[in-house]
């Protein structure tokens, strides 16, 4: 195997260097299996090819882009494992202004499309996560996310129109339009909605080559908004309402803790490069001038410590339009008992909206992990009276490993809130962290030593949380092996799935485990 994969591949794309198969072995939570194999195809034909390779000699398959996910969707169970690492398949293929299409290679990420449709005035409704610096777009397909663009036009999964999928055998399946002989993408739907199917799927049914997504013009005008509420109560009544009116391309919100830990973390005003970003995207020197002081004199104590924060980016072609959608907007912020506050927050984040990941450890370099649950608004205070409840019951080792516990939430499109509890507790980072934070930030950090009584707390504490969950009927992002994909099913789903994936992936090697698929 290893012979055939230098000649495959070559020295460069191949890698058994241990700090390499540890690193490419763990996500941002948990190590997997020691992975026998890291390797790097850079072309869909290598994809395939190594496909093949893989399955003639038993080895299983885990691909791998950005890395930014925490529920085991792309750390290996077997140590028989090959590690797809997607970073050489990441070219922006075809900006197709007339059809209004564009595809790139599964490990393109969501900054490097950004950036190159920019140019064009031109984005894809749903524009990336917030680590879209790394995060790329086959990892979001394969696990789902949200953020820009989530509040009008739904997840990651939601907006795309074809994907070209390697199957466990090597062959390449396309599907959506493209799936019909003499045609191309440029339709999602051509009989079953394939394309649909290979969506959220973490990669367990097959492994994304090549993917189409849509374009729409860049809305040019925008408004920033900033509101602030005495409980998660009033806040929730507004953000859905935000959401069910469909004004905010943008609605995300954090509780007090996790506003006061981004405040800590978060250099805003004081961060010479994002008060640049704020009055470059402002527009005119005068504008931009004005800005930048706004930004400057609110520094970060513009929000009550004792407020859940609500940040609102809106839209539109014309600044009639864009104003339009903000006064509707104010009223209901108003309707809800919230007040305004300070934009800076949803300022400088679209100025920078791929920014570098060093939020993925806490202020002082304490681990950081989240869990999240999506429901429709009229579960939405169960959901979160339900986490409080489990918060309870384990208050005694909160307070004993020192584990801080917040929230962040978001809306998306016109049905959909999401409750995410994130954890941070003192304890040894990882491989992964030292490989993603920047290493000036790295250095700055305080550090702690391990902690794996903590660590144990909270991984106790998610894994009550997914089960509560289940039981409540939540949705969930990156399912991976962390969510109850399979015993939340009803029956006739659970069978289907096991079938679909026994045609497609008869041996088992792709991406074993996740979806609740063989291993855990």
């Amino acid at each position: 195997m290893r012979e055939q994969l230098l000649q495959l591949l070559g020295d460069e794309a191949v890698s058994e260097e241990d700090s390499r198969r540890e690193l490419f072995s763990q996500d941002v939570f948990r190590e997997g299996a020691l992975a026998a194999f890291v390797a790097a195809p850079g072309t869909v034909e290598e994809l395939q090819a190594l496909v093949t390779l893989a399955a003639d000699h038993g080895y299983a398959l885990v691909p791998r882009g950005g890395a930014m996910s925490y529920t085991d969707g792309i750390v290996p169970v077997r140590e028989r494992s090959v590690v797809v690492d997607m970073s050489r398949l990441n070219r922006v293929l075809e900006i197709n202004e007339e059809d209004m299409t564009v595809t790139v290679e599964a490990g393109c990420s969501w900054s490097d499309l950004y950036e190159a449709l920019k140019p064009k005035g031109l984005r894809t409704p749903y524009w990336g996560t917030l680590s879209g610096i790394k995060a790329t777009v086959g990892g979001s397909l394969s696990q789902n996310s949200i953020f820009w663009g989530s509040g009008q036009y739904g997840t990651a999964a939601d907006n795309v129109i074809g994907i070209d999928v390697v199957l466990a055998d090597g062959s390449l399946l396309q599907t959506g339009s493209a799936g019909q002989k003499n045609s191309s993408a440029f339709m999602r739907q051509f009989g079953p909605d394939l394309t649909g199917l290979f969506t959220c799927d973490c990669s367990a049914l097959g492994i994304k080559a090549r993917i189409t997504l849509p374009l729409v013009p860049e809305r040019k005008h925008k408004r920033f908004i900033s509101g602030s509420f005495g409980s998660f109560v009033d806040m929730q009544r507004g953000m859905s309402e935000v959401s069910r009116s469909e004004l905010a391309s943008e609605c995300f919100g954090f509780d007090p803790y996790l506003q006061g830990q981004r405040m800590r973390r978060e250099s805003l005003a004081k961060d010479v490069k994002a008060l640049t970003g704020v009055m470059k995207s402002a527009g005119g020197i005068g504008k931009a001038l004005k800005e930048g002081a706004r930004v400057a004199l609110a520094g970060r104590n513009f929000i009550d410590e004792q407020d859940w924060s609500v940040h609102y980016v809106v839209e539109d072609f014309s600044e009639a339009g864009a104003q339009a959608r903000e006064e509707a907007l104010l009223d209901i912020i108003r309707a809800a008992d919230g007040k305004l506050v300070e934009n800076t927050i949803p300022k400088v984040l679209n100025s920078h909206p791929f920014g570098p990941v060093n939020n993925m450890v806490g202020p002082e370099g304490e681990r950081w992990v989240p869990v999240h649950a999506l429901v429709p608004h009229s579960k939405a205070l169960q959901v979160y009276e339900l986490t409080e409840s489990v918060f309870a019951e384990h208050a005694q080792a909160i307070e004993k490993f020192n584990i801080g516990v917040g929230y962040l939430l978001a809306v998306v499109s016109t049905s959909v809130f999401v409750l995410e509890p994130v954890f941070f507790w003192p304890d040894e980072l990882k491989a992964l962290h030292r490989d993603s934070v920047e290493p000036a930030h790295f250095k700055k950090l305080k550090g702690f030593p391990e902690n794996l009584e903590a660590r144990a707390a909270v991984t106790t504490i998610r894994k009550q949380l997914i089960a509560a969950y289940t039981e409540l009927g939540t949705s969930h992002l990156q399912l991976g092996k962390s969510y109850n994909y399979q015993q939340g099913l009803r029956p006739e789903n659970q069978a289907l799935m096991q079938s679909l994936k026994a045609t497609l992936d008869p041996n088992g090697i792709m991406n074993p485990g996740v979806l609740g698929f063989g291993e855990a």
